[in-house]
């Protein structure tokens, strides 16, 4: 498979389509039947799949965000996906911070603290209370995680109100990617230093 390596790749429907041809490539299989396994018992259609190009169940860094949105929203034509290459600014600061301090993709894999569309801007307790049998059995899939990283006020709550545990990982928390937040210079330090941290965390990674 051919993998482009700019952020919004996913603006070209031939990248789209190569990327759906591949979502039970072995090494995400597991997580996207998960995705599969949401979308029927929360009735949600076309829920974002984990991009092929990333780790997958090889994953070290595990990048937690919110809920699906933007390129991500599963109300919009066509396959989506939680990519680098998606056709929004969050996936472009993403992408860009990971070129920045040298974390390759393969050592990725994105979710959201709620897998599956909220009502609200952040998600309530119902909502999380919902989502956490799907985040553990996510964690179950990821056995060589390293680092995991808390982009945003309702990851890091929910993490924490969920009392998810992950032994031998390092927990890093850091601002969310989106606007408007991100535009405040404290928030975009917040953030920047938590994708530092996490390059960090996986020096002398084999």
């Amino acid at each position: 498979m051919q993998i482009p390596r700019f952020p919004r790749a996913m603006r070209q429907p031939s990248v789209r389509a190569d990327r759906a041809a591949h979502i039970y490539a072995p090494h995400v299989a597991p997580i996207n039947r998960l995705v599969d396994t949401i979308s029927n018992e929360r009735q949600v259609d076309n829920l974002p799949y984990i991009d092929p190009t990333f780790g997958g169940t090889e994953a070290s860094v595990l990048l937690m965000l919110k809920a699906p949105e933007a390129d991500a929203d599963p109300s919009r034509s066509g396959p989506r996906f939680l990519s680098l290459d998606n056709d929004d600014p969050v996936a472009a600061r993403i992408f860009e911070a990971c070129s920045k301090e040298g974390i390759g993709r393969s050592s990725l894999v994105a979710w959201n603290i709620c897998p599956f569309p909220i009502a609200g801007s952040a998600p309530n307790a119902e909502e999380l209370r919902w989502a956490t049998p799907y985040n553990r059995q996510l964690l179950s899939l990821l056995p060589k995680l390293k680092v995991v990283v808390l982009l945003g006020a309702p990851a890091k709550s929910g993490w924490k109100r969920c009392g998810f545990r992950v032994p031998g990982a390092e927990i890093i928390e850091g601002a969310s990617p989106s606007a408007p937040g991100i535009n405040h210079p404290r928030n975009r330090e917040a953030f920047e230093s938590a994708m530092r941290s996490a390059a960090e965390a996986l020096e002398g990674e084999d």
